[in-house]
């Protein structure tokens, strides 16, 4: 099985990596060459590409003679997308555009690409690109999948706080009461792997997933905790599922499937948000970090005092 891998580099990229390493073929394509020549001392076996999604006719020729594309590249910084929403697109777009368009005319006949919880009813520049991108993929008939915060992902939270916490600096948090729906690394692949076993009909793969409130995630590292109000662009709560897309909503393993095209019922439903799932706890997330950044777990739960009230729940 010949893999195209975009965003190679990343964190998803290089699990995809870590798991099926001398099962696939993988060719992996990305901007960064030096993360590439690292990854390349631990993974040998791989050809990898430099490249930008943008480029098509540079991604047309390194897509050739692959049997299967996962489309994980994207600027996903929610800051840097609303100061630059022309890149977001270019990239986020324009580039998933060129990726489906390769594919297709390469004749691949599967394909996912990452969405993203912030993709539905969005209310920032990375968001409405999202929501693009899985339009884009389903147009081709190829599937998407969709989920919230990785885990202890590169760029996320959970690492800066680890770091801070463990130099004694203090954890700057927008808002304590927002919640975010949470999934490991190696359940979004699980989900990628079912979305591309599944038949190519432009659906979209989502996993239910329990969720947790920024302040208790960041509660788990430290007591040393400033509120400094929600940024432009951020959503109190998430959502996986829109109201509108429960009319084309099926049950799948552990989560949902929307239909791309074909109505399932006419009655639309609640919208599924983050402050609507099972909350996990401080100690739940204590130790979903220590496995996840493979450090000791905390001996106690600590507790969050801030240097300024905390705002009402809503």
């Amino acid at each position: 099985m010949k893999v195209f891998i975009t965003g190679i580099t990343g964190t998803l990229g290089k699990e995809l990596l870590s798991r099926f390493y001398g099962q696939w073929e993988i060719t992996g394509y990305s901007r960064d060459e030096l993360k590439q020549a690292q990854l390349q001392r631990q993974y040998s076996n791989v050809t990898y590409k430099i490249g930008d999604i943008r480029d098509y006719d540079a991604l047309h020729l390194a897509m050739k003679g692959a049997d299967m594309v996962i489309h994980a590249a994207a600027m996903k910084r929610i800051e840097v997308c609303e100061e630059n929403p022309i890149e977001a697109i270019k990239t986020n777009v324009l580039g998933t555009e060129n990726v489906a368009r390769a594919a297709f005319y390469h004749g691949i006949t599967k394909a996912v690409t990452i969405g993203s919880d912030k993709g539905v009813d969005p209310v920032n520049a990375y968001g409405m690109t999202k929501a693009l991108q899985e339009k884009i993929f389903i147009s081709y008939g190829y599937n998407c999948v969709r989920y919230g915060n990785v885990f202890g992902s590169r760029g996320s939270v959970v690492p800066l706080f680890y770091q801070q916490a463990q130099k004694g600096e203090q954890l700057t948090v927008t808002d304590p009461t927002m919640t975010r729906f949470i999934l490991t690394v190696d359940e979004a692949i699980n989900l990628i792997m079912l979305a591309l076993d599944s038949p190519m009909r432009g659906d979209v793969f989502i996993k239910r997933s329990p969720a947790a409130r920024l302040g208790d995630i960041a509660a788990a590292f430290s007591n040393n905790i400033k509120v400094i109000g929600k940024m432009r662009g951020e959503k109190l709560h998430e959502a996986l599922i829109s109201s509108e897309e429960f009319t084309r909503l099926t049950e799948a393993e552990n989560g949902y499937v929307v239909i791309g095209k074909d109505l399932v019922r006419s009655e639309y439903g609640v919208a599924y948000t983050s402050d609507r799932e099972r909350l996990l706890s401080v100690p739940e997330i204590q130790q979903l970090a220590a496995k996840v950044l493979g450090v000791p777990q905390p001996t106690e739960t600590l507790t969050m005092t801030t240097s300024q009230p905390m705002p009402p729940q809503q």
